[in-house]
């Protein structure tokens, strides 16, 4: 670089020229603070205007509180670069600007130039200059790790820092948090927790580049406590309370953690060798023995950290149907027994009575008993009791109601076969529950220890075998009581016969109409209807017997006849092959003919 003089005049083209050749030196843009590339040339330029060039003029130039150069810009050039300063630094003589070459980052700092005028007060400015190193290769060290929860502090660091520092996680700028802590390229973090795990990047710019390196962290947590869930095939199941014997069951276990935690299982069915050590516990058409706890264990091996969690597994069977309710007579007559039972089901159903004076009873079994002894409250009979029945898989009910014998009433009816042998049937209705039925003949107690007599289960009905005229005709009575009353209906059997009857044209010509009544308690399995002309002679051996008829029937209608011939009619009735009394003869004359 030329020396400079201080005597020298310069012409206006010396001028030019030497302004020619400080052009490289200017940087393209001049800012606040003034970006410098190391290596690079720079011109300072005085911020502020100069005096006339004949004013005695007097200039320094400093970095931070450093003197670089001083002396006498005008009219006489005397300007001195410090020794130590120079040849890096020199003064332009002519517009007193700093000419620094070969820029280095230790040139970086607060440059203040002063001018002196005689007669006038100082001026003085500031111009900061930043030098910036090329940004090179950014990494950061180390470029993956790894942390536990809680744990000691992770240290990132991204080097070489040639320009202002910027950190992303995941992409996204990294926010203000009081466990960050920042410091140049140098990046800790304080008790890491699980949401610190992600992909850090370092940006480092200046004016003149930037640069970005990358590290993995993972911050290993947990197991935290498991979550067990139940699952059931069976959509009848609840798992969350209980499954269905027989469904295929899934237990699954879940226990966040980082890396993901192992699992083992502990069954309630301590035989079962087979356990497998899976998130998911299979059950295939699983068993009562199989209800019981199950426990879950996470173990971590990058944390160390074992954790248990345990749940009970209910396995249920369903009852049979619906709950069934009856009521019995007790303690010899006087006290009623209500019963409620709902079997089959495991575990028990809880069964409770509601609308029996006093308190409720209840139990958890399959069955629950009440014993209620008389004096009865006044209205229990014909008031209804329920027993609710709740189980683990459903709920039912059921319902019974006590009732006094009342509209009782003992009627009959009568079977015979081909060969002539009869069953009479006697049934006693009404209304009763519970019951005690009792059978009298002639006042006699009815026994159905013989091949005779026939009770069904019930005691309701009573079936005569083989019955016969006039041994088996008589008084039958029925008694029907409980705890709660007493009533009691009779029925005299007597042997077949016809009380009443009419005769009478029928509705067409040629027809005849019968109509005929039997007395009450009367046996009778069919009807003969008989006739004759009454011009043939009267001998038992010509009644014609045009007609049978079934126990039930008591009228019928008779076709063909003559219109203009007189007939004979009689009504036998029979009781299997056995006759009974005949009906007494009625005449039937042509129309118009009167008897």
């Amino acid at each position: 670089m030329a020396s400079w003089h201080p005597c020298t005049r310069l012409s206006s083209a010396l001028t030019g020229w030497l302004l020619s050749l400080l052009v490289p030196l200017l940087p393209a843009v001049l800012s606040s603070p003034l970006a410098v590339r190391v290596g690079d040339s720079v011109s300072l330029p005085i911020p502020f205007p100069l005096p006339s060039f004949q004013i005695q003029t007097t200039i320094i130039w400093r970095r931070n509180t450093t003197i670089l150069a001083m002396g006498s810009l005008h009219p006489n050039f005397t300007v001195v670069v410090a020794p130590s300063f120079h040849p890096q630094f020199s003064v332009d003589p002519l517009r007193g600007n700093l000419n620094i070459t070969a820029m280095t980052p230790s040139n970086s700092g607060i440059y203040t130039v002063e001018i002196f005028t005689l007669g006038s007060s100082a001026q003085k400015e500031n111009i900061t200059v930043q030098v910036y190193e090329e940004i090179g290769d950014v990494s950061v060290i180390p470029p993956s790790a790894e942390a536990t929860e809680d744990g000691s502090s992770v240290a990132l660091n991204c080097t070489p820092v040639h320009g202002s520092v910027s950190w992303t996680k995941n992409g996204q700028r990294l926010g203000e948090n009081p466990r960050y802590l920042h410091s140049a390229g140098y990046l800790q973090i304080r008790s890491p927790q699980r949401m610190d795990t992600g992909v850090y990047r370092c940006t480092i710019s200046n004016p003149f580049g930037n640069g970005t390196g990358t590290s993995n962290l993972t911050v290993n947590y947990g197991p935290e406590t498991p979550t067990i869930t139940i699952s059931s095939s069976d959509q009848d199941s609840d798992a969350g309370s209980f499954v269905l014997v027989n469904s295929t069951v899934n237990l699954t276990c879940l226990a966040p953690s980082e890396p993901q935690a192992k699992i083992y299982w502990n069954v309630a069915d301590s035989e079962d060798l087979g356990v497998p050590s899976l998130p998911i516990l299979y059950l295939p058409r699983v068993q009562l023995n199989q209800a019981g706890p199950y426990s879950c264990l996470a173990i971590n091996q990058r944390t160390q950290k074992h954790v248990r969690n345990t749940v009970n597994l209910k396995v249920a069977q369903q009852p049979s149907g619906l709950p069934h309710c009856s009521v019995t007579s007790a303690d010899n007559g006087t006290a009623l027994l209500f019963t409620c039972s709902w079997p089959g089901g495991f575990p028990a159903p809880h069964l409770r009575f509601q609308g029996l004076p006093g308190p409720s009873k209840e139990a958890s079994d399959s069955t629950l008993q009440q014993l209620l002894a008389s004096p009865f409250l006044d209205g229990l009979s014909g008031k209804n009791i329920t027993c609710l029945g709740r189980h683990l898989t459903r709920e039912g009910n059921c319902s019974m109601v006590p009732e006094a014998p009342s509209g009782v009433l003992l009627s009959f009816q009568t079977d015979s076969n081909a060969n002539g042998s009869v069953a009479v049937e006697l049934q006693c209705q009404g209304t009763f529950n519970p019951v005690e039925i009792k059978w009298f003949w002639d006042e006699q107690p009815l026994l159905s220890t013989s091949d005779h007599y026939q009770l069904s289960p019930d005691r309701t009905h009573l079936i005569i075998w083989n019955f016969t005229v006039p041994e088996d005709l008589g008084d039958y009575k029925v008694t029907c009581s409980n705890p709660l009353g007493s009533q009691q209906s009779s029925l005299t059997l007597v042997g077949p016969s016809i009380s009443n009857w009419t005769l009478s044209h029928g509705p067409y010509p040629g027809s005849a109409y019968l109509n005929w009544t039997v007395p009450k308690g009367s046996v009778v399995t069919s009807f003969w209807i008989q006739m004759h002309s009454v011009k043939q002679s009267r001998s038992g051996e010509e009644w014609e017997t045009v007609e049978v008829l079934a126990a039930a029937n008591r009228s019928t209608t008779l076709l063909g006849l003559q219109p203009q011939t007189p007939y004979s009619f009689r009504i036998v009735p029979y009781l299997g092959s056995q006759t009974g009394n005949t009906s007494h003869v009625q005449v039937l004359q042509p129309p118009g003919v009167y008897s």
